[in-house]
């Protein structure tokens, strides 16, 4: 077994500024590890007060066969002879891990709003945005309009005038049709980008598998709050046609369909209408997106579905006690009937390890084959490690640290939300047009 050392500077020793990672648990800041314990080839990482932010720096490995003497130097902060060697190796060694298991899984992104596509006043999703995912391997893109925004306001309208956000379910008066049209306005940023040649289109898993082996990201058109199908099945089965490949239900507003998790709290569930729209994604092979909903909604969907039901981003209540988050009951209903549960970056949980520990909550609690990651790029604000520039590699880097297995990382990074996908898609009876 190996070693994983952080060579610290003896001042930093001097007062006892030390935290210990042990088998993916922090023990107390000040303890302290022997040479006997590395020695032994117990997995353990020194590393300096950064690792109160889970930012924890590999900077060489020390093999345990290495001796007693260079692994007892590493433990008091002095480098052991050839630590710069090693520390390029370390380096080498992790992007081929992490290279290999990018061969083997599709890595996506669930819940995203690229370039503020949805709300701002762009034309498209900038190629800033494409290479950004690009650089952190991401293969698939999930690129939501919230269509709320068209009842809610919080967008840049057609004449460059910002439309004031209201709260609460306060709303616009629409004529029939706006909040439709409001919709296929955003869409069709998402095709200006493809037919630009930035990106494909994300119409099925095979076109995502076949774009991935040239090298190219996969944008996936889908709603955030399914407030723009006007209540219309017919619509959702327009914006099928069209490319969308998932409808989330409900965002910030109660509507038609079901009701939020966010205030004003409302017990309510899924409509009749509902339900036909759940019915009619099953049949046209639509993921079912269940994030901001409440409970019975949650339940209803469940209960109404054919097929496995998304809740893209979130994190767990009993880790951060907030109204977007899920309680155990509801991750294991959602799991139970073969659901994801896509956890975010978000700035409440201050470190990529702590948004690990909400993944391995869900992992213990449901099994791994049951979450993802989903930035909500361009929808809230992040984990500083994260950040504007969506640094997908210290997700990568936080589920190595905490030490998952290489499928475990590759399930998590993509590959469950990749399957689930697969198997509504090849359920689908509708046709699958463009």
């Amino acid at each position: 077994m190996r070693c994983r050392l952080l060579a610290v500077a003896g001042s930093l020793l001097a007062g006892g500024l030390l935290a210990i990672v042990q088998t993916g648990a922090v023990a107390a800041t000040g303890e302290m590890i022997t040479a006997d314990q590395i020695a032994a080839g117990a997995s353990v990482y020194i590393a300096d007060p950064i690792a109160a932010t889970g930012k924890l720096a590999v900077l060489y490995e020390v093999a345990a066969a290495d001796g007693r003497a260079g692994a007892a130097e590493a433990a008091l902060g002095r480098a052991p002879t050839g630590a710069p060697e090693r520390s390029q190796e370390a380096a080498r060694a992790r992007e081929q891990r992490i290279a290999a298991i990018h061969e083997r899984y599709v890595f996506a992104d669930i819940h995203a709003h690229p370039s503020r596509f949805h709300r701002a006043g762009v034309e498209r999703i900038g190629a800033d945005e494409i290479a950004r995912y690009a650089r952190g391997l991401i293969d698939l893109v999930v690129c939501n309009v919230s269509t709320d925004a068209a009842f809610q306001g919080g967008y840049t309208g057609a004449d460059g005038d910002n439309v004031r956000r209201l709260r609460g379910n306060d709303i616009y008066p629409l004529a029939p049709g706006e909040a439709f049209a409001f919709t296929l306005d955003r869409l069709a940023r998402v095709q200006r980008t493809i037919d630009a040649g930035d990106a494909a289109w994300a119409g099925s898993p095979e076109a995502v598998l076949a774009a991935k082996a040239r090298g190219q990201v996969s944008l996936m058109p889908a709603l955030e709050g399914a407030d723009g199908l006007e209540g219309s099945v017919e619509n959702l089965r327009d914006l099928y046609g069209r490319g969308v490949r998932l409808v989330q239900l409900v965002h910030f507003l109660d509507n038609s369909i079901g009701s939020n998790q966010t205030p004003p709290y409302d017990d309510g569930g899924l409509s009749e209408i509902g339900r036909e729209i759940v019915r009619e994604a099953n049949r046209l092979g639509m993921i079912v997106d269940l994030a901001h909903a409440n409970t019975q909604t949650i339940l209803d969907a469940i209960e109404v579905s054919s097929q496995p039901i998304l809740f893209s981003h979130t994190g767990v209540k009993a880790r951060f006690d907030g109204d977007r988050y899920l309680t155990d009951d509801e991750i294991r209903a959602i799991a139970g009937a073969g659901g994801i549960i896509g956890i975010w970056p978000t700035a409440d949980l201050e470190t990529i390890e702590e948004m690990v520990r909400h993944i391995d909550h869900v992992k213990q609690l449901a099994g791994i084959d049951h979450v993802a990651i989903a930035s909500d790029l361009r929808g809230m604000s992040y984990i500083d490690a994260f950040g504007d520039e969506a640094n997908f590699r210290a997700i990568l880097d936080g589920l190595l640290d905490f030490g998952y297995s290489d499928d475990e990382v590759g399930k998590v990074m993509g590959g469950n939300f990749f399957r689930v996908w697969q198997q509504i898609d090849a359920a689908r009876s509708g046709p699958q047009t463009r």
